[in-house]
């Protein structure tokens, strides 16, 4: 039982795995320009990455190596200056006087075990010391006289160091007096530095890499001392003068890096072009055929109703049915070379006429009602003009009309799906509404609408047909025409479009 147990627990893991793989592989299948740029970024980072480790290497070894050559000029100097004294000349005496002086008294409180008398004695021995030290240092002419002397003429700073003191009250036993990186609170806190007591110099940055000079003097003697210090020297602008010695090298690498971000985004950008056209060109074939059955059903309707005899008998039916056929016909020619002209980018050419617009709207939405097979749909139009006289391209004006009714059907699934298309005036102008009950838009849709190929997903996420031309077009005819468009819409309440038409008085 519990083997049975485990092999269902395995299998359910293994599907789960198996799952997510397929999942992620159909991701990918379905969002190519997402895993395009994440693959990008990825080689774009670790590029970048080992760039940044080149430098890097190549920063440290030329920071171990700056001004090598002269820091050993200055150590070879430097040294015999101070063969047989420390620090700086006329430093040994002032050490001596105040070790010796305090050194037998430090020896007896040390035996006895009187620690705490010995750790205040020495703190305030090592501050007299140091003071006097740092009050009679000659470490600024010291290092000018090595600068003269080697002929350097950079400017340096330079920082002397004691690091620790070692008292030997019996040969070879040397006992802690000052200790480096240690606080003494009866030592100045204003000399003490985590690398020793500061004598004198300004160096701040105190490493191995700047480090001129580093002794240890001590005697196998009782009654003796054990002390070491450093001499440091650098420029005071060390991080910079590598960084200059490195500029040829680190522009190039940023002018690679750049190189490789121009190639990418031309080579991105001429990608998403080839695909769009792919895309566009895909999209125009599986729906070419929709975009031109709205002339053809009605042709093909005002055909079959001219078979009805019943219909045939008057007169005034035949001259309507054949002024439908004429004008989709008519219509089809031209919506094919407005396809066209859409997809090369060609300007709208006018062909403007001046005539009543509310009757040019009676004859459009009289076309259109003949091809509506959604018996759900109601189209009204409602006339509120005093005056209607316009200048119009009819067959563009058609169009663009068309184009938005279509749009307020689609995206619409209300019961009935209401279009109401009115006239109004001002005082110079005609209002065109076109005003439906359908899904509405939210305002990041709305300020893309009349993009190129743009489609907007409806609110059940179902593919709608479409080239994504239509309020592209509409928006090119309304400013061929040098109307003005404005859209209100919110979700779920609907939208209304609204043409400001100059009037023709």
């Amino acid at each position: 039982m519990l083997t049975e147990i485990k092999r269902s627990a395995g299998s359910s893991i293994n599907s789960s795995i198996l799952i997510t793989f397929l999942s992620r592989i159909w991701f990918m299948m379905k969002h190519p320009i997402v895993i395009y740029k994440v693959v990008a970024v990825i080689a774009f980072v670790v590029l970048a990455s080992v760039q940044f480790f080149l430098l890097f290497n190549m920063y440290r070894m030329e920071d171990e190596h700056y001004y090598a050559i002269e820091k050993q000029k200055l150590h070879d100097v430097y040294e015999p200056v101070i063969r047989n004294d420390k620090l700086y000349p006329g430093a040994v005496q002032i050490i001596d006087k105040h070790v010796y002086k305090y050194i037998d008294t430090l020896g007896m409180l040390y035996e006895r075990k009187q620690f705490r008398a010995f750790d205040t004695l020495r703190q305030l021995m090592c501050d007299s010391m140091f003071a006097e030290l740092r009050a009679k240092s000659c470490g600024d002419s010291l290092v000018q006289d090595m600068k003269k002397q080697l002929g350097i003429t950079d400017s340096l700073q330079y920082c002397l160091l004691i690091g620790n003191i070692d008292f030997a009250f019996e040969a070879r036993k040397y006992i802690p007096v000052y200790t480096r990186g240690h606080k003494y609170p009866l030592i100045n806190p204003a000399i003490q530095d985590r690398s020793g007591i500061r004598i004198s110099g300004v160096l701040k940055d105190i490493n191995g890499k700047n480090t001129i000079s580093s002794l240890v003097v001590s005697s196998p003697l009782a009654r003796s001392y054990k002390m070491d210090f450093a001499l440091h020297i650098d420029t005071p602008d060390r991080v910079w003068g590598v960084i200059k010695k490195m500029m040829r090298v680190f522009m190039l690498s940023l002018f690679s890096i750049f190189s490789v971000l121009v190639i990418f985004y031309i080579t991105f950008r001429n990608w998403l072009k080839q695909k769009k056209l792919a895309d566009m060109q895909t999209d125009f074939i599986n729906n070419i055929t929709h975009e031109f059955h709205t002339p053809l059903s009605a042709i093909m309707v005002a055909n079959k109703s001219l078979q009805n005899e019943k219909l045939t008998e008057k007169k005034e039916n035949v001259s309507s049915l054949t002024g439908v056929i004429g004008r989709q016909s008519d219509r089809l020619k031209k919506l094919i070379g407005q396809v066209i002209d859409v997809s090369v980018g060609r300007m709208v050419k006018l062909n403007k006429t001046t005539l009543s617009l509310n009757d040019l709207l009676e004859d459009v939405l009289l076309d259109y009602r003949l091809n509506i097979s959604d018996s759900s749909v109601q189209l009204d139009f409602e006339n509120h003009t005093t005056y209607d006289q316009v200048a119009v391209d009819v067959f563009y004006f058609t169009t663009m009309l068309q184009n938005i009714i279509d749009n307020g059907i689609k995206y619409n699934n209300s019961a009935p799906k209401m279009i109401t298309v009115s006239t109004t005036n001002t005082d110079e102008h005609v209002l065109l509404s076109i005003k439906d009950n359908g899904i509405g838009m939210s305002d990041a849709i709305t300020r893309r609408i009349f993009d190129k190929f743009y489609r907007a997903p409806n609110w059940k996420k179902e593919p709608i047909q479409g080239l994504g031309l239509g309020l592209h077009y509409a928006r090119q005819c309304v400013e061929a025409h040098n109307w003005k468009l404005d859209v209100k819409s919110k979700p779920g309440e609907g939208s209304e479009f609204i043409i400001f038409i100059p009037c023709q008085h």
